[in-house]
């Protein structure tokens, strides 16, 4: 639980609505996103005793999916071949430059 932090009034991250992926179906984590007044929106687990109720959404997954298919056509990031941080952070930023050239040309 100590990787699981939620910055609490800051002014980059104050989200509504956290959309999280099976992994974090806990009741711990479940907890704390109540206690710091936060609605969340996570799938049941296959084997869970008590499953919640999801209110449905827009399906959004597929732009988060085409946007990884973007940076995966980068070789050096869909492969990490970079042993600093700054470097492959470096390459993230160009490609994210360069996807964004592409969406501007269009």
């Amino acid at each position: 639980m100590k990787r699981f932090r939620i910055l609490r009034n800051s002014k980059v991250l104050n989200p509504e609505i956290l959309s999280l992926d099976k992994a974090y179906a806990t009741n711990e984590i479940k907890s704390k996103l109540k206690k710091d007044k936060i609605r969340y929106r996570i799938p049941n687990k296959k084997n869970a005793k008590n499953p919640e109720r999801i209110v449905p959404l827009k399906p959004f997954r597929w732009t988060v999916e085409r946007t990884f298919a973007w940076f995966n056509a980068f070789r050096g990031i869909k492969t990490c071949w970079e042993f600093k941080l700054e470097n492959y952070t470096a390459l993230f930023q160009l490609a994210f430059a360069f996807i964004l050239f592409r969406m501007a040309r269009r």
